[in-house]
């Protein structure tokens, strides 16, 4: 029987305004996409996978205040090596948008109701995120930070989904054994890793409706995962 739910956050239970995580609003008022559209791809990719190294290698975190230098040095990296016009102060306020405007991210039809009818029926519900310390925030602003019993996110540990430790601090965190818990991410690799600890897997779709699995139910939208719990 199910006692506990973990989910992750983007296309799970939220998305960004803008369809894109980093290119915030604030963003496209400096950059539209029709300077971004200049660049080249295999430019842009790499730029991308320049200025986002530091923010892998250097996760660990716990103030708003470090996420938002981390994202300066981001931003600036990023249009830089894009060969794009960009100064500091640019950088920081776009960063500083990122970090403390809390409506960038929108949550997904029936998330209030689902956490609601899972805490009705005594299941206790769990963030299991990779994401940074403004989330705590954001899920505090957005009026949902009641509806959880747990919050295990990657900044914590300095650590990402599917590193097994982030597991176990999670299962501590809900105080459910695995077996008793259900998961629902959007990306295969996370879901198989915590299967490792017996817990049951739901792959969030809400993305992509077209997509399928052979093996794992899927979830199109928050309020699918009831279809696989006992209740």
């Amino acid at each position: 029987m199910i006692k506990g739910v973990f989910f992750d956050l983007g296309w799970t239970l939220m998305k960004p305004e803008t369809g894109d995580w980093m290119l915030t609003k604030k963003f496209r008022e400096y950059y539209p996409i029709e300077v971004t559209n200049t660049v080249p791809k295999d430019v842009w990719d790499k730029a991308l996978e320049i200025a986002s190294k530091p923010l892998v290698d250097n996760h660990k975190m716990s103030t708003r205040e470090e996420e938002h230098e981390a994202f300066i040095g981001f931003y600036y990296d990023l249009l830089t090596n894009a060969s794009l016009e960009v100064t500091k102060e640019i950088a920081s306020d776009i960063a500083y948008d990122r970090t403390y405007r809390y409506e960038k991210y929108v949550m997904l039809d029936g998330v209030k109701e689902l956490l609601e009818t899972l805490h009705s029926k005594n299941i206790k519900t769990g963030i299991l995120s990779d994401t940074w310390p403004s989330m705590e925030n954001i899920i505090r602003e957005l009026g949902y930070e009641d509806l959880f019993d747990s919050f295990t996110y990657s900044y914590q540990l300095g650590l990402y989904k599917p590193n097994p430790k982030l597991f176990e601090k999670a299962l501590q965190d809900l105080g459910v054994p695995g077996e008793e818990c259900m998961f629902m991410d959007d990306l295969e690799k996370n879901l198989l890793g915590f299967e490792k600890f017996g817990v049951h897997p739901v792959l969030s779709c809400a993305q992509d409706p077209t997509r399928t699995h052979d093996r794992i139910p899927c979830a199109y939208q928050p309020l699918d995962l009831l279809k696989y719990i006992e209740i």
